[in-house]
């Protein structure tokens, strides 16, 4: 149910930014009260909900001073409705609109050694071939792949690893008899 209402919130602020002409800004906004909220003092005060609205309105005024006004009034709009406690969720949900609008794909690829720059660059040329969008690779290392390669994007995995071509063995193997 949240993720629904994050998506509305998140849809509806995005279409603010489209009409205002001012989605890199809001982007960068919400990323940096993400970034704050991260604040555990922070983070309690706007969602606790003992301290009363005007209170936490006052508190975003002040931490927010030089924002946007309708991102502030976002955040309020947001607290007002006791919904502070999926802000995460929320720009979640906003970023994607975001990359999806700039043509930007997010993807992890795990091997079981670090890679040199050389192969990350000709594998992040392979997948904006393969997608048509922008790539933004996070290469990460997991030893218990063994080797091979396994690359995360969204909801899709590529699974390249031998780890994983040794489970897919042993399922058919299983299935088998």
């Amino acid at each position: 149910m949240e993720q629904v209402i994050a998506k509305k919130y998140a849809r509806a602020l995005f279409n603010a930014a489209i009409e205002n002409d001012s989605i890199e800004k809001y982007y960068s906004e919400l990323k940096s009260i993400s970034e704050m909220l991260k604040n555990r003092q922070i983070y309690k005060i706007i969602t606790t909900r003992g301290i009363y609205i005007k209170q936490k309105m006052r508190l975003i005024d002040d931490i927010l001073n030089g924002y946007d006004k309708e991102v502030i009034n976002f955040i309020k709009l947001i607290i007002s409705k006791h919904r502070e406690h999926i802000f995460q969720e929320i720009f979640n949900e906003y970023e994607k609109l975001y990359l999806d609008y700039k043509g930007i794909i997010n993807a992890t690829l795990i091997s079981a050694h670090p890679l040199d720059s050389k192969t990350l660059d000709a594998i992040k040329s392979r997948l904006e071939s393969n997608f048509k969008k922008t790539v933004n690779l996070n290469p990460t290392v997991d030893e218990s792949i063994l080797g091979g390669l396994k690359i995360l994007i969204g909801n899709k995995v590529i699974d390249g690893s031998i780890k994983g071509k040794l489970e897919t063995m042993l399922k058919n193997l299983v299935s088998a008899s």
